[in-house]
């Protein structure tokens, strides 16, 4: 299977979804909408992708994750991009070999390297999907960011 432009799409699509972040008041950032804050789902694309890498570093000090929960606004769309920038290499160089998968059941189970990046990548996709969902409710117009609609922008 080729991934020629998963990696641009990714960093394209975050960055879509960031801009419209930085516009929202500090009020509308918190605001739920079926129980979802934009906030509070920027948190978790932002822990999760700390936790893709806090696994496969081999990482020992986990108050990244209660940093997380105190970062404004600000610094949590820095931290993404961040992030999203640093899977983007990963997936764009297909990395090989196997990994250990310890977080997800009691029972560990071995993964190939590139299927666990490619994991955080989809779940990134999918609560982009639920923050535009949050944002539309809110009245936001919400940019569209398909694959295809990548290829459309950047052909």
């Amino acid at each position: 299977m080729v991934f020629k432009y998963l990696a641009d799409y990714h960093i394209w699509a975050g960055w879509k979804m960031r801009e419209l972040l930085k516009e929202l008041d500090v009020d509308t950032f918190v605001k739920q909408v079926a129980g979802k804050s934009p906030k509070e789902l920027v948190q978790h694309i932002v822990l999760a992708l700390e936790t893709c890498f806090f696994y496969i570093d081999g990482e020992k000090d986990a108050s990244v994750f209660d940093r997380v929960k105190r970062f404004p606004r600000q610094e949590l769309l820095k931290r993404w991009e961040v992030l999203d920038n640093l899977l983007s290499q990963v997936i764009e160089e297909i990395p090989q070999g196997k990994l250990s998968v310890t977080h997800i059941n009691e029972e560990p189970f071995e993964i190939d390297v590139f299927d666990f990046y490619l994991h955080y990548l989809l779940h990134t996709t999918h609560h982009r999907g639920q923050l535009a969902m949050v944002l539309s409710n809110l009245g936001y117009d919400v940019p569209g960011t398909d694959y295809l609609m990548f290829f459309g922008e950047n052909s």
